[in-house]
């Protein structure tokens, strides 16, 4: 309980800095403020994560702040995760150095690549991590109830936690009887959270899937060989010497598991880019950032001659990535700005209810789901064609990136804010 009101404290001092967020959780948002009235559209957007959605549903009753308020739980799940890989770290390090290696795995964490940024924007990697660190912890308490329930949780963030479950209720069925009923609940529960709610929604059950065969450029999926092109990019997540060192563990009794159970990630990831699905490196980024344990635990086994040269790899390596954290940090900055601006260019239009009486919103690639957001409308209300447009939404996605979606000549400007303009297309009179 004391590192989760820790977490949240040092979450909620994150909104000093610009915070929105990032194009799945409006869409979580969304969804969880349609459930909590009753409703519920997934014919468009993302995949659809139970967890997510779940938490976002209470949400939906703080009204403008429950953006702000999933942002302080995503983030607290990051700000956990690395506090847990740290824990976890000293309880399998030697007695003489677990603060080295609690340092090491906490700082292999925070320097993976993309660790800032998705807990920046509000991605579920972070609290995907703290919940299977979490589950490692119970399992070494001796109490696999507590690590099987927060391994199902986990599994309703990400699909790619399901093979290390199955494996997991595999041991559990046989060395513990007690807890048959609750494995039969959890594999019972995993599906039918996932698929009932996209059936009852968009009526397919399998919607969010067919979504994560739709690859953004450059993805996996679109390699000849997506499954080692996967790997490839997963495997350029941690630090190369966190890499090394973590999979050193495999010689490790301790460390042995949780490299077995990063690796099953990883390989989990680029299976499902090879049989079609997009294959992500952000999908890899839990799995990845497990190998922060392994790898602090035998640095720190190591001769201290070994131990100084390691650390002096990571520091060298921490020094070069840290360009890359600032742009990420960047990044999410800016996006902030772009998603704070939108209210004022809707309230500088009239509000939604007179931009929504100009026709079919339409708007820019990656901005669906906050401008549905925004507008408090079903996601596939939100278009990306101009020539379907009653009011386009236009804006730049990035500081130099081009002005989308165009204008038809002679649309009117209606309303304008720092990083928006809403021209009217085809409005029709209200009065």
């Amino acid at each position: 309980m004391r590192l989760a009101a820790g977490a949240l404290a040092l979450a909620a001092l994150t909104l000093l800095a610009p915070s929105q967020p990032g194009y799945d959780p409006w869409a979580w948002l969304l969804w969880g403020r349609e459930l909590a009235h009753g409703t519920l559209s997934t014919a468009e957007g993302p995949a659809f994560k139970p967890l997510a959605v779940a938490l976002c549903i209470p949400l939906a009753a703080l009204g403008d702040a429950a953006p702000e308020a999933w942002l302080v739980l995503a983030r607290a799940g990051a700000i956990a995760a690395v506090a847990l890989a740290a824990a976890l770290a000293w309880r399998l390090a030697p007695d003489d150095r677990r603060a080295p290696a609690a340092a090491l795995a906490a700082a292999a964490v925070l320097l993976a690549a993309g660790w800032w940024w998705h807990a920046a924007v509000g991605n579920s990697e972070g609290l995907t991590l703290a919940l299977l660190l979490g589950a490692a912890h119970r399992l070494l308490d001796r109490r696999p109830g507590q690590a099987l329930a927060l391994g199902v949780l986990a599994g309703l963030l990400r699909p790619e936690a399901w093979p290390l479950l199955g494996l997991a209720g595999l041991g559990l069925w046989r060395a513990r009887p007690a807890l048959r009923p609750w494995l039969v609940a959890g594999a019972l529960a995993l599906p039918a959270l996932w698929f009932v709610p996209e059936w009852l929604g968009s009526g397919d059950p399998l919607r969010s899937g067919a979504r994560a065969r739709v690859p953004n450029p450059g993805q996996p999926a679109l390699a000849d060989v997506p499954a080692l092109a996967s790997l490839e990019q997963a495997l350029r997540i941690p630090l190369l010497p966190v890499l090394v060192l973590g999979l050193a563990g495999l010689a490790d009794r301790r460390a042995r598991l949780v490299v077995a159970a990063a690796l099953a990630w990883l390989v989990t990831v680029a299976l499902m880019a090879q049989a079609g699905f997009s294959g992500e490196p952000r999908y890899a980024v839990p799995g990845a950032a497990l190998l922060a344990v392994p790898a602090a635990v035998v640095l720190t086994r190591a001769p201290r001659t070994v131990l100084a040269v390691g650390v002096g790899a990571l520091a060298v390596a921490g020094v070069l990535r840290a360009g890359d954290v600032r742009g990420e940090l960047r990044r999410a900055a800016d996006d902030a700005r772009l998603w704070a601006a939108l209210p004022p260019a809707l309230e500088a239009a009239g509000g939604r209810d007179a931009v929504l009486a100009c026709g079919t919103p339409v708007t820019g690639r990656l901005r669906g789901t906050g401008v549905a957001y925004a507008l408090d409308v079903e996601k596939r209300r939100v278009l990306f064609d101009p020539a379907r447009a009653g009011v386009l939404l236009r804006s730049r996605i990035r500081p130099g990136a081009g002005v989308q979606p165009p204008a038809p000549a002679g649309a009117p400007a209606i309303g304008r804010s720092a990083r928006w303009e809403l021209r009217a297309a085809r409005c029709r009179d209200t009065g």
